[in-house]
């Protein structure tokens, strides 16, 4: 029973910090440009806070309804801050050909396609995922949905056309194939949370990157100075130890939103 009640008052502690985390804060309330938000924001908590105060003072409605769906029955998971870092990636760099690794529901590639149609830019959207409850040493998955089915139902809710959809593990020798067909201007890594994945789907993926382009690495900030709000979380073990291991020799940080981090290839 005093278990449940700490339980509970915990999760009332946090809900109240997310409404708080709301509110227009002056230090936020500002357009900067991805160029420099490590100079105006040396802090990575004050980075990842300005994308979460864009994400509810700043962007289009749009965008949150977007979040909303996805949030909804455990659609999609990420946070607010997410989805204003994709929103203004796409406004600054307006990637042709994108890739995600571990589509899930299809929150983050529906969303690039509603981007793309809201900015006007024409673009090519592909997915490697299994589409099956396919669980690693940190996710457990619903095994009651038709993942593969789920996505394309997600992208006609929001009457967007159905992408390059590739079934089958990231490490898989044809899906490998796929990965590599392609110099891709941008790839998302939020695949198996295993670091021998991990580590494999960053190389081959780096490996197809556009010099210039860029790859981000999902619930990589283990080894950051990043604190986690209630509402966030720094990542895993499996994604920050390949995250640690990168040659920045061949890789720019441009970026940190949370766990979320963005790398630029440089040669």
């Amino acid at each position: 029973m005093l278990d449940k009640i700490k339980r509970n008052m915990l999760g009332y502690y946090g809900q109240l910090i997310y409404l708080i985390s709301k509110r227009k804060k002056k230090k936020f309330n500002r357009e900067v440009h991805l160029c420099e938000i490590k100079q105006k924001y040396p802090n990575l908590n004050d980075q990842y806070y300005y994308f979460h105060h864009y994400f509810w003072t700043q962007a289009p409605q749009w965008l949150r309804d977007h979040r909303a769906y996805f949030k909804k029955d455990s659609r999609g998971f990420g946070e607010d801050a997410f989805h204003a870092m994709w929103y203004l990636i796409f406004k600054e760099y307006s990637p042709k050909n994108v890739l995600e690794i571990g589509i899930y529901r299809g929150q983050v590639i529906s969303l690039w396609s509603l981007l793309a149609k809201k900015m006007g830019f024409n673009i090519e959207i592909y997915g490697v995922s299994p589409f099956i409850a396919a669980n690693d040493e940190v996710s457990i998955y619903l095994k009651d949905i038709d993942y593969y089915q789920d996505v394309i139902d997600n992208f006609k809710r929001f009457e967007l056309e159905v992408p390059n959809l590739n079934k089958g593990f990231s490490t898989d020798e044809n899906m490998i194939q796929v990965i590599k067909s392609i110099k891709w201007d941008l790839i998302y890594i939020d695949g198996c949370h295993n670091y021998e994945n991990a580590k494999q789907d960053f190389m081959n993926c780096s490996d197809s990157l556009e010099k210039n382009g860029l790859i981000i690495l999902d619930d990589s900030a283990l080894f950051t100075n990043y604190k986690p709000y209630h509402y966030s979380s720094a990542g895993h073990l499996g994604p920050s130890k390949v995250a640690k291991e990168i040659d920045y020799r061949c890789f720019r940080e441009i970026l940190s939103v949370g766990h979320n981090r963005v790398f630029r290839k440089t040669r």
